[in-house]
């Protein structure tokens, strides 16, 4: 049964597949797909900030937690990624990236959610300008939920959200790269987790928005924009995907399925570099199965030897959080 697990990694492949150049009735399935990841995130975010790091001294722990989920794989692909380009791309795009200060600008990851202004250059592993996106995302969340200004955040975001797909600002830019235009995705996802009334009915009312500006912008009432259709799509599809499919009975399949789309996202790339080293690459039906298939393996053994690891030392993190605050006392602040 598919879970949010399973979800995870149908989303993944769809990323993968769309650097490939599938296209699905002329739109990009991997943007639609990253915007369902926005609203995970901020679904998963929720309850592991009330939980484990709910009092301001812990956000130092939780941006620690955070970084334990994206690096130890990041670096892993990252690192690979540079290895391939070196010895089997001599000469490409990729190989000009390869240079001291970009791989300097890159790890950090954070920056690679603004290559757009030229401070790094995102050919090394493509897919990261998003963990850039999620970076910032995780930097803000802890206070807007503890302070409870997620309200002013969704306002704000949706205000600059639609001035970028109208169009008044660089669409692809502040419509879907940035966090001030994206915020109330991530935001919704945290809105269906807190599913009251006020909370899914945030998130419902901004799905039917959302619905009715791809509509505009399929008849062409609203001009087409690069991506503004995918994402306003992305947020009809996702927004009652993970409200459904969080809601179901947990299996270990799913959970399974779940945790190998991290890597998925990530080693496509490096598998495509691979494979371009020795093929001239035409993405036919064969090679896009052969490219899937070969991420889902190396996935699978990057998460075994690499994120479990790094796992056990999170929640060890988490249940150390927990039993600090719990032995603060009731009606003080911890410093």
């Amino acid at each position: 049964m598919m879970g949010v697990g399973s979800y995870r990694l149908l989303l993944a492949m769809l990323v993968a597949i769309s650097h490939m150049g599938v296209m699905f009735v002329g739109f990009n399935p991997g943007v639609v797909a990253v915007v369902s990841f926005l609203i995970i995130s901020g679904f998963v975010m929720t309850p592991l900030i009330d939980r484990s790091y709910n009092v301001p001294g812990k956000i130092g722990l939780f941006y620690l937690d955070r970084l334990l989920r994206l690096y130890p794989q990041f670096l892993l692909y990252f690192v690979l990624s540079c290895a391939v380009i070196h010895f089997l791309l001599p000469g490409t795009p990729q190989a000009a990236a390869l240079t001291i200060e970009n791989i300097a600008t890159s790890l950090p990851i954070v920056p690679l959610g603004f290559y757009m202004f030229g401070i790094t250059v995102p050919e090394i592993l493509p897919p990261g300008w998003s963990l850039g996106l999620e970076m910032c995302f995780y930097l803000l969340i802890p206070f807007l939920i503890l302070y409870k200004a997620r309200g002013i955040a969704f306002a704000v975001s949706v205000t600059v959200f639609l001035v970028a797909s109208l169009g008044y600002v660089n669409t692809d830019i502040y419509g879907y790269r940035l966090l001030p235009g994206v915020l109330f995705i991530f935001l919704c996802g945290s809105y269906l987790y807190h599913a009251q009334a006020k909370g899914l009915w945030v998130a419902s009312i901004t799905t039917v928005v959302a619905a009715i500006m791809f509509l505009a912008i399929v008849v062409g009432f609203i001009p087409r924009r690069p991506f503004n259709a995918e994402v306003t799509l992305g947020i009809v599809l996702g927004v009652p995907a993970v409200h459904v499919l969080s809601r179901l009975k947990h299996h270990w399949m799913d959970e399974f399925l779940g945790n190998i789309s991290y890597g998925v996202f990530l080693n496509h790339f490096v598998v495509m570099y691979v494979l371009r080293a020795f093929w001239p690459v035409e993405y036919s039906a064969l090679m896009i199965t052969l490219v899937l298939v070969l991420s889902l393996a190396l996935s699978g053994l990057s998460y075994y030897c690499v994120e479990r690891p790094a796992l056990k030392l999170r929640h060890a993190l988490r249940a150390g959080a927990k039993r600090e605050i719990a032995q603060i006392p009731v009606g003080r602040t911890p410093a």
